[in-house]
C-alpha cells in the first residue's frame, strides 16, 4: 500500500471505487433516456432525446491506469476558436407553446405543452480529437532494422469558462524485443493559434524525471517557445506501470495477460498538434509481423487547461469508462490489449489499403479516417451508438447551456492505425530472343529491401546504368549474342519498386556466321595476291 499511496492512487475494492466515482460524476451528470444516434460512413444523424447517466457506463480503472501523474497548476491561455467551428444548433431564445418562452439554450421542441429542455446549442463541434495516420515502413540505413512510422495529431476538448478540458494523450506501442521508439514534433501552434510546421526531436523522459521536473517539457511548446529554446519531450510511463506490479500486490500483475509500452504528452493550445512516431524493430522481429499497430487516446478529464492530469489535482481518469479503455477482458478473466500487444495477430481482416478498418484491441474503439493533414482531424465513422464513447452524452454537457463546450458527439477521443512494411527486389535475366533459354546467370540489380524510403517515397531502380546490368553482347561457348532489347513480358528497365520481385528480361540474338560465297571470294583474292607476289619475286 505504501508505494501506491505515495503516487496518490486510490486503492480500494471495485465496489468502493465505483461508489467514489459515482459521487464525483453525479455532481455533473443527470439521468435520462439514451440518445438515438446513427452514423454511417461519416454521415451523421442525431436525434438526441437527452443524455444517459455516465454512472451506468463506468467501471473501475485498470490497475495500471496512470492515475498518479503530477498536477500542472498553471492555467492555459484561452485559445481562439477555429474559423471552421460548427455549432450543432442555433443559439438564442426559443419560443415554445403560445405565450411561453424558454431560456437561451433550451427548447420545448415540437411537443405542445412540453417543458423547456436543453437544445444542444452550447455544443460547438470543431471536428475530431485524435487521428493516427500510419506511414510506410522502411529499412534502416544498415539494413538490420525496420522503421515503422506514424503521424499522430491530437486536440484537447475545452469549454468557454475554461472549467472543463480533456487534454493529455497516451501513446501505446507493442512491446517488442530490441525495439525503440522515437518521437519528433512536426506540428505546433503560434501564440495566435496558427498552425506551424516544425521538425524538432522530442526528448524521452522517465516517469521519475517527469515528476521531478519543473519545465513542463511534456507540454508541447508553441513556435515562439521553440524559438526561445524550449525542448519538447514525452514521458515514458514504464516506471509508473512497473510500480503497479509491486510484489506486495501480485494480484495487479495477475490481472493482465500482456503489456504495452506507454508514453504521455500534452498540449495547451487546445488545437491540433502533431508528432511523428517512429518505432525501430530488429529485422528478425519484423519478419514475424505484417502490420505494426499503435494506439493513441486521451486520458484525463480535468477542470484546468494544460498539462498532464492526475487524481491529485482533481481530474478524472477516462479509463473509468469501459468504452474508452484500450484493453478488454479475455476469456480467462484477465485484461488484454489483444493484437495491440501481439502484432503478429493483425492480419488482412483488420486492414484495408494499409490502414486499420477496425480496432485491434477493445472493439469499442472507433477508427478515425485519414486526411493527410494534421491541422484538421476528421470525425469517426461507422459509429455504433451502443458502444461509442460519446463524451457529450456521458458528461451531459447539453444540460449546462450557460457554458459552451467545444466538443464532438462523433469522436471517441481515441484512434489506432498500422504502419506496413512492403518488401521488393529487382532481378535481371538474359535470354535468347523468342525463348526462355538463359545465356547468362541472373543479375541481382536491387537486393530485397523496403519499397519505400525514409522520405516516404517509393524507391526507384534502373537496370541500364552500366554494362554489368545491360551488356551489349554476351559470348557463350565461342558464340556471340547481341542485345536486341527488352522482352515483351519484361518489367520496364527503370521505374519504382513494387512489392515482390520486379523481373527485367533482356533478349539477345546470335551473331550470324559469314556467308559461304563471301568466304570463297576472300580466299580467291588472297590466293591471287599470293601468286602475283611470287611472280614479282622471280622476275
Amino acid at each position: 500500500m505504501k508505494k501506491l499511496t505515495k503516487f496518490g492512487i486510490i486503492t480500494m475494492s471495485v465496489f468502493a471505487l465505483n461508489l467514489v466515482s459515482q459521487s464525483v460524476v453525479q455532481a455533473e451528470e443527470t439521468n435520462s433516456e439514451p440518445a438515438n444516434v446513427s452514423v454511417t460512413l461519416g454521415i451523421t444523424n442525431s436525434t438526441d432525446a437527452e443524455n444517459t447517466s455516465s454512472v451506468d457506463n463506468m467501471v473501475a480503472p485498470a490497475p495500471t491506469s496512470d492515475t498518479s501523474l503530477k498536477s500542472d497548476e498553471e492555467d492555459a491561455n484561452a485559445s481562439s476558436h477555429k474559423t471552421e467551428e460548427i455549432s450543432t444548433n442555433s443559439e438564442g431564445t426559443t419560443v415554445g407553446k403560445e405565450g411561453s418562452t424558454c431560456p437561451p439554450g433550451t427548447s420545448t421542441g415540437s411537443v405542445p405543452g412540453a417543458s423547456c429542455e436543453p437544445d444542444g446549442s452550447n455544443i460547438i463541434d470543431e471536428g475530431g480529437y485524435v487521428n493516427i495516420e500510419g506511414l510506410p515502413a522502411h529499412f534502416s540505413e544498415d539494413g538490420k532494422s525496420v522503421v515503422y512510422n506514424y503521424t499522430v495529431a491530437f486536440k484537447g476538448m475545452h469549454s468557454s469558462d475554461e472549467g472543463q478540458t480533456v487534454r493529455d494523450i497516451r501513446i501505446r506501442i507493442p512491446e517488442i524485443s530490441g525495439a525503440k521508439a522515437d518521437f519528433t514534433l512536426i506540428g505546433t501552434r503560434d501564440a495566435n493559434g496558427n498552425p506551424v510546421d516544425v521538425n524538432v526531436p522530442m526528448k524521452e523522459r522517465s516517469y521519475n524525471e517527469y515528476r521531478e521536473s519543473t519545465d513542463e517539457g511534456e507540454i508541447v511548446p508553441t513556435s515562439e517557445e521553440l524559438a526561445a529554446g524550449k525542448k519538447p519531450s514525452v514521458v515514458n510511463m514504464k516506471e509508473y506501470e512497473d510500480s503497479a506490479f509491486d510484489p506486495d500486490y501480485y494480484g495487479y500483475y495477475e490481472a493482465y495477460n500482456d503489456r504495452v509500452s506507454t508514453y504521455a504528452v500534452s498540449s495547451k493550445t487546445l488545437r491540433s498538434t502533431a508528432l511523428r512516431v517512429s518505432v525501430t524493430v530488429p529485422l528478425e522481429e519484423a519478419k514475424k509481423i505484417k502490420y505494426l499497430p499503435i494506439d493513441v487516446r486521451f486520458a484525463w478529464k480535468c477542470s484546468q487547461e494544460g498539462g498532464i492530469g492526475s487524481y491529485e489535482e482533481g481530474c478524472q481518469s477516462l479509463e473509468e469508462y469501459h468504452q474508452i479503455q484500450p484493453y478488454y477482458q479475455d476469456s480467462n478473466g484477465k485484461l488484454t490489449y489483444g493484437a495491440l500487444a501481439n502484432p503478429s495477430l493483425v492480419d488482412d481482416n483488420y486492414v484495408q489499403n494499409d490502414h486499420l478498418i477496425r480496432s485491434v484491441s477493445n472493439q469499442n474503439t472507433h477508427i478515425t479516417p485519414n486526411n493527410g493533414d494534421w491541422r484538421t482531424i476528421p470525425h469517426d465513422v461507422n459509429i455504433n451508438p451502443e458502444t461509442f464513447f460519446n463524451y457529450v452524452k456521458i458528461f451531459t454537457l447539453k444540460a449546462n447551456p450557460a457554458v459552451k463546450y467545444y466538443a464532438s458527439e462523433f469522436e471517441d477521443m481515441a484512434d489506432q492505425d498500422v504502419s506496413t512494411l512492403h518488401y521488393g527486389d529487382v532481378v535481371v535475366d538474359y535470354v535468347i530472343k523468342g525463348t526462355n533459354q538463359s545465356i547468362k546467370e541472373t543479375y541481382k540489380d536491387t537486393p530485397l529491401t523496403s519499397i519505400y524510403g525514409s522520405d516516404g517515397k517509393l524507391v526507384t531502380y534502373n537496370t541500364g546504368e552500366n554494362t554489368d546490368e545491360r551488356p551489349s553482347s554476351i559470348t557463350v561457348d565461342g558464340q556471340k549474342y547481341n542485345l536486341v532489347g527488352v522482352s515483351s513480358t519484361s518489367a520496364p528497365e527503370t521505374g519504382e519498386l513494387k512489392e515482390g520481385t520486379t523481373h527485367v528480361i533482356y533478349e539477345y540474338e546470335k551473331e550470324p556466321d559469314p556467308k559461304p560465297t563471301q568466304i570463297q571470294n576472300q580466299l580467291q583474292i588472297r590466293n591471287q595476291l599470293r601468286i602475283q607476289n611470287q611472280l614479282q619475286i622471280r622476275n
